[in-house]
């Protein structure tokens, strides 16, 4: 079960960035800043996810 939780959350960080990178390629083509705002919020709730999971992981091999 624990397994499955975790590669839940590495798979939810994965897509934020792609969505997050394709929404700031649209913005680089249609220039609104709302599709900015969103792609921008993305990848950094993406990066958020995966330095939390970096984090936690040498957390407990330190011990």
């Amino acid at each position: 079960m624990q397994g499955e939780y975790l590669l839940a959350k590495k798979s939810a960080a994965v897509l934020l960035l792609l969505l997050g990178i394709v929404l700031v390629v649209i913005d680089l083509h249609e220039e609104t800043l709302p599709i900015a705002m969103l792609g921008a919020l993305s990848l950094l709730g993406g990066v958020f996810l995966l330095v939390l999971k970096i984090v936690r992981r040498s957390q407990t091999r330190q011990f």
